[in-house]
């Protein structure tokens, strides 16, 4: 969902909320790559500034910008010297490490509603405070999903494509990075017979299959 509706749907609150939850959700998933290619052996993100938890050090200007307007995107990638790591799957640790980290947050944040959850029920009603704490750590959770779900698409820049990379070198070659934003603009803003984007179509499954590995049924 784009920003601005969020906006005239839902108010200022809980698009402001949107945002702050999907800014976490970056900086947790970029900060996963540097620290895991920096535990591989590449000091190479630890002096680009990017093993931090500070979201300045993260954000994408691109990728912000397509949130903004159509409710998906991504953060700065991590730069790496591959000659300099441990290990003959080493890249797939460091690409796999932000999808990872996304979905324990997400899982993290889910048990914490469900205990929540639970309190309310044996009490009777819960405080507004938190029943309104319930909704925005589910959202968090969702966000974290969702980011999970879109980078792992087999598109250049997003992770999916350094997967594949990283088990079939040629890819790199055979889908340039300028052709994978392409693609990526076209599944965002080509819709279907029913009028949703490819993009949602693409994404459905896998995030229904993340959401219910993260209790995100609850």
């Amino acid at each position: 969902m784009r920003i601005i509706e969020l906006w005239q749907q839902f108010g200022p609150s809980l698009t402001i909320a949107f945002i702050v939850a999907f800014v976490a959700a970056i900086t947790v998933h970029e900060w996963a790559h540097a620290l895991v290619a920096t535990r591989l052996g590449d000091d190479t993100p630890r002096l680009y500034g990017r093993v931090t938890l500070d979201p300045r050090a993260h954000i994408d200007p691109m990728g912000g910008l397509l949130f903004l307007l159509v409710g998906f995107g991504w953060g700065r990638p991590v730069i790496y010297n591959p000659v300099r790591l441990k290990g003959r799957y080493a890249e797939l640790w460091i690409t796999l490490a932000g999808p990872a980290v996304n979905l324990l947050f997400a899982l993290a944040c889910n048990l914490i509603a469900l205990a929540l959850i639970s309190f309310a029920t044996q009490v009777g009603s819960a405080p507004l405070a938190v029943t309104n704490f319930i909704g925005i750590i589910r959202l968090v959770a969702s966000i974290n999903v969702m980011l999970a779900a879109f980078n792992l698409l087999p598109i250049p820049p997003l992770d999916g494509s350094s997967i594949i990379a990283a088990l079939w070198p040629p890819f790199r070659s055979f889908f340039a990075g300028q052709l994978g934003f392409i693609v990526l603009l076209a599944l965002l803003f080509i819709p279907t017979a029913n009028g949703v984007s490819l993009l949602s179509t693409v994404l459905d499954p896998i995030l229904n299959f993340f959401s219910l590995i993260t209790l995100g049924t609850i």
